[in-house]
This record gives C-alpha cells, sequence and structure tokens, in this order.
C-alpha cells in the first residue's frame, strides 16, 4: 500500500516524489554538459591567445635587453658588436655581448681566443659555457622540436639553442668571393665595422634591422653525416656560435620560410638565413635604435631588404612595415 504524507496545500502525494522532481534527468544533464562543453570552446581560443601574448612579450623584452647590450658595447667600443669575434674561431655577436647582459662570470671564463668548440686545456670552460641555456637568449614560443646539443656525439653538435639572429644584411650571409660582402649592421670583421653614427647617417637607427627572431622550423632540412635516413633536424640556432643560418640571418629570404626551396649559387638554400618565428603571423626585430618592433610576414621582400642594409640608400615609409 503505497505510504502518502501531507502537501502545503493539504494535499497527499506519495512519499519521494518531491525528491524525484528535485533531479536532473539525463536529457537535462546532457544539455548542461553541452553548454559547458560550449563554453569551454570559447574560452580556450582566448586563453591560449592571452598565453601567446604573454609570452611573446617576454620574447620582445629579450630582444630589447638584447639591443640594450649591443649599444652598451656600442658605449664602450664606440663600435657595434662584430657578427662573428675573429677568424680563430666561431665565437658570435651573443658571446661578446655576455659582459652587459649580467653574465661577467661567463665572459670573464671563457677563452676568446680560441673557439667556442675548442678542448685546449687553456679553454676548459668555453664548450660548458656554449652548452648553457641562457634564458635572454630563448623566446618562449619558439618550439623545439629536438635535443639540442643533440646527444649523438657523431653529430659532433656544442652549443645550447637559441631563439635570435644577427642581421648581416639583404643577401647571403656566406663568406665567398661571389657572393656579395655583408651590408648590414652587424657584420664579419673582414668587412669592417659598424657603429650607429654610420647607420645613422645613412639608412637610419630606426630603419635598420640589428636583431631578429629564428627558430627551428625547417620542415625539410635534415641531418647530413650522422643519424640514418632522413632524420629532420629542423635547424641550428645555437646563441654562442657566428655561422650564417646559426647566429646569423639575412633578407636573402622573405620571413617565416619553414621550407628548404630557392638555390643560389647552386649551393644555398636562402631559407636556411631566413629570419623566422613560432608567432602567428610574423616576426619581432630589434632595431638598431634599439626599438622592438613586430614586423608582418605578409611585407613586402623588397622592403625588408632595404630594411636589412645599412647604407642602402632605400627610402622606405613606415606604412610599409
Amino acid at each position: 500500500m503505497t505510504e502518502l504524507r501531507a502537501t502545503h496545500a493539504g494535499e497527499t502525494e506519495p512519499r519521494g516524489a518531491a525528491r524525484a522532481r528535485g533531479g536532473f534527468t539525463l536529457v537535462e544533464l546532457l544539455v548542461v554538459i553541452a553548454i559547458i562543453g560550449t563554453l569551454a570552446g570559447l574560452l580556450l581560443p582566448a586563453i591560449q591567445s592571452a598565453r601567446e601574448a604573454s609570452r611573446a612579450s617576454s620574447c620582445r623584452n629579450n630582444l630589447k635587453q638584447i639591443a640594450v647590450a649591443m649599444h652598451l658595447y656600442h658605449d664602450a667600443t664606440r663600435r657595434l658588436p662584430p657578427a662573428r669575434m675573429h677568424d680563430a674561431g666561431f665565437n658570435g655577436s651573443f658571446l661578446i655581448i655576455l659582459p652587459y647582459l649580467e653574465e661577467r662570470t661567463a665572459a670573464e671564463l671563457f677563452n676568446d681566443k680560441v673557439s667556442y668548440n675548442s678542448t685546449l686545456p687553456d679553454a676548459a670552460f668555453n664548450r660548458e659555457i656554449a652548452n648553457t641555456r641562457l634564458p635572454i637568449y630563448l623566446c618562449p614560443s619558439m618550439y623545439l622540436p629536438r635535443q639540442v646539443p643533440d646527444s649523438d656525439t657523431s653529430c659532433s653538435e656544442t652549443g645550447a639553442p637559441g631563439s635570435y639572429a644577427v642581421s648581416t644584411g639583404s643577401e647571403l650571409s656566406f663568406i665567398f668571393s661571389f657572393i656579395p660582402p655583408h651590408n648590414g649592421a652587424i657584420i664579419h670583421p673582414k668587412f669592417g665595422i659598424t657603429s650607429m653614427a654610420k647607420v645613422g647617417g645613412a639608412d637610419g637607427t630606426s630603419k635598420t634591422l640589428m636583431v631578429g627572431e629564428m627558430d627551428y622550423g625547417l620542415t625539410n632540412y635534415y641531418w647530413s653525416g650522422c643519424k640514418t635516413g632522413q632524420t629532420p633536424k629542423w635547424g641550428e640556432t645555437r646563441w654562442a656560435v657566428g655561422y650564417p643560418g646559426v647566429t646569423w640571418a639575412s633578407a636573402a629570404a622573405p620571413l617565416n620560410g619553414d621550407t628548404l626551396n630557392t638555390l643560389q649559387h647552386g649551393i644555398f638554400h636562402t631559407e636556411f638565413e631566413a629570419f623566422r618565428s613560432d608567432h602567428p603571423g610574423g616576426v619581432n626585430f630589434a632595431f638598431v635604435d634599439g626599438s622592438v618592433r613586430f614586423v608582418s610576414e605578409q611585407i613586402q621582400h623588397h622592403v625588408l631588404k632595404a630594411l636589412a642594409t645599412r647604407d642602402g640608400a632605400e627610402t622606405i615609409d613606415a606604412s610599409e612595415y
């Protein structure tokens, strides 16, 4: 026999009916889940966008500090840092400016008379310093698809990863008699010296690239001489090494090229030393005047080349980049 209980109106109903009405039906539960899923789908892109904005801001801050360090070096020496210390090794610009980035101890321990990968007894710290990851030289947005340096000793890779490269000019940065000399802000010592006065008196410091980004995004760049088959290498950017496609970049190719396609002189792919980043739509640059700006990958190639030269006498409108 069904047990009855009184309601507020004095009527009676089966005990437990009120409890049954207070729960969710399966349809209602599915509707709630669908609404939560929709909201999450709407919020996720916004969260990802906010995270990327934060990473991009940190990346620009790194470039700003690098630019300040290069200015401090200029104040001390009356010249901009060279792309390489000298011909004794492949020690790059980012090693040269370590004292101005609060890395004086590392700079003092490093023997700059020999290469970053030297095994000589009087260069005991060179490889250790070169293999040290420095946050100032790593963009938080950059995806690293492999171990750097690679643990396979047969590959002979030395140097911690980096995300930035100096601008050697508008043409390939390899040094051969059949390739034009560096015409950018940061150049090999054999091509002379550059300074704020020289750049400012020519193309202008606010219209000349100094440092930009270079990621590990080359989809068809493979290891050679070690590993089996076509093992992707993705890139070469290592902060201590002064060499084309490692910390030397040029405007020989458009921004953000991720495939080696264009050959010059039959042997050099221009995309190998292109400025490229993992930011959507473009690349961050520090200009010679110290300003940091985001340059769209849609920039006309001739405009990019003009920004890369220090004394090309090109006329560039700010709206073009």
